[in-house]
């Protein structure tokens, strides 16, 4: 039924779609990537989401394969295990983390919408009672806010600035290198 419902809401190049829906009433959703990957749903968030917020979490969670955020996820966990002692290899994990939650947010609001989205993430996880919670939970809320009240655009003057200069940045090196025999020969 979901795969009629959303037939994209799984893709990825080279695999063929993979939709697990297990029998339990907690309501959840998680994608578990492998060869192929596969997208897993809870009966129970079949039966606590709309169709359109349903299609929320499948888009967010795709948006977490397209990205191959395992990966970066991997990587940060293994440094902050492998090297305990270093702070910031731990801050590293938690913002990678929580940045890699913000970008498949951002991919489900644009495709379902920021109320959508956020309504979605709010029913999925509103048993834990979380989104009042000030410990690790927090970023819940902030997510949920970041969605409801998103930032605004930067304007299209300000974007062509800030990507001149990020194009430009990586010449100032060779600049500084090449100044005195640039000088030399005036």
């Amino acid at each position: 039924v979901l795969e009629d419902e959303y037939p994209d809401a799984w893709w990825m190049p080279g695999s063929p779609p993979q939709l697990i829906v297990l029998e339990d009433e907690y309501p959840d959703a998680w994608w578990m990537p492998g060869s192929p990957p596969q997208l897993i749903v809870t009966t129970g968030a079949l039966h606590r989401l709309t169709d359109h917020q349903l299609g929320a979490v499948l888009t967010h969670e795709r948006g977490h394969a397209r990205a191959r955020h395992d990966w970066l996820l991997h990587l940060s966990t293994a440094l902050a295990t492998g090297f305990p002692r270093i702070p910031l290899f731990a801050h590293f994990c938690d913002q990678t983390h929580r940045l890699v939650e913000l970008a498949a947010d951002d991919t489900a609001s644009r495709r379902c919408g920021h109320l959508t989205t956020a309504l979605a993430l709010i029913e999925l996880n509103q048993h834990r009672g979380v989104l009042s919670c000030a410990s690790s939970h927090r970023l819940l809320g902030e997510r949920v806010d970041r969605l409801l009240e998103p930032p605004p655009r930067l304007g299209r003057r300000h974007r062509a600035l800030t990507t001149t200069t990020a194009a430009l940045v990586p010449l100032l090196p060779l600049l500084i290198v090449f100044a005195p025999g640039l000088t030399a020969l005036s």
